[in-house]
């Protein structure tokens, strides 16, 4: 268990500091709601990338699919900063803003994750 903790560690570190990157990108290059776009497009690749590396671990207890999965794409992608900035945009009076974004994340997410999948597989026959 140890073992998986700093597997789960190494890769959170990972996934958190590329997620600090692209979001400050992000942000800067969008412009006043580029925080939410940036949470809104790590949640979305993250989605992806999820769904094209889980096949390839059958095991929850693997250790590269500690690190992958539950670290690196743990670390990138963020629950907690979609609710606050769904939060933020509602304060700030963009309604209709925050229903495209919780919509769309949710949508756009659960898509992402079924497309990175079925890639994974349809690659692999």
């Amino acid at each position: 268990m140890l073992l998986g903790a700093f597997f789960a560690g190494a890769g959170g570190f990972v996934g958190a500091a590329l997620r600090y990157v692209l979001c400050a990108w992000i942000s800067v290059s969008a412009g006043s709601l580029g925080y939410a776009w940036a949470t809104f497009a790590v949640n979305i690749i993250g989605s992806f990338f999820i769904g094209w590396l889980s096949p390839f671990w059958l095991s929850m207890h693997h250790p590269a699919r500690i690190f992958m999965i539950v670290g690196v794409l743990g670390g990138f992608t963020t629950f907690s900063s979609f609710s606050s900035d769904t939060i933020h945009l509602l304060q700030d009076g963009h309604f209709g803003w925050a229903l495209l974004y919780v919509g769309g994340s949710v949508l756009l997410g659960l898509t992402a994750a079924w497309l990175g999948f079925w890639l994974h597989m349809y690659l692999l026959k």
